[in-house]
């Protein structure tokens, strides 16, 4: 099983909109971003956004690309400074690929719980940027990192 942690591509400023909608690049970052999974053969079984505009736009774009069947759903505890452990049990519970869209520092601490124990690890990145984690035996890998300057 595979966990897709992807942080929210890049929104417009605050004084521009509130709600912080994905920007003109932010969204054809992850358009390229998903077009990338696609390519790379990527099916998920569960999809889950913070709630907020930009991550729920991020994960749309992903399952629209994918053609995926899953639907996003917002999840409680994926905003940016929610505890990580939280939903771990949750993670950890499921079989399918799971692709989450939040925003640092959430991102980076969820990987850091799933690949050292701890929360300390930080795991730099940009908007866009895709973690993903495999799960081998009882244990989470870093499979592979893409940053939107990388595609």
């Amino acid at each position: 099983m595979n966990l897709y942690i992807l942080q929210h591509g890049a929104a417009v400023p605050k004084d521009s909109d509130p709600e912080r909608p994905l920007s003109e690049q932010g969204t054809r970052e992850i358009r390229i971003l998903a077009l990338h999974m696609q390519n790379m053969g990527v099916h998920l079984g569960h999809i889950f956004h913070s709630g907020k505009l930009r991550a729920e736009q991020s994960a749309r774009l992903v399952a629209d690309t994918l053609g995926s069947e899953t639907q996003p759903l917002r999840a409680a505890g994926l905003n940016p400074n929610d505890d990580p452990a939280v939903i771990v049990e949750d993670i950890e519970q499921m079989r399918e690929n799971i692709l989450i869209a939040s925003h640092m520092p959430f991102v980076s601490r969820l990987c850091s719980t799933l690949l050292t124990g701890g929360t300390d690890a930080e795991f730099a990145s940009t908007p866009g940027t895709l973690f993903c984690l495999e799960r081998a035996d009882d244990h989470w890998r870093l499979d592979y990192m893409l940053r939107p300057d990388f595609l």
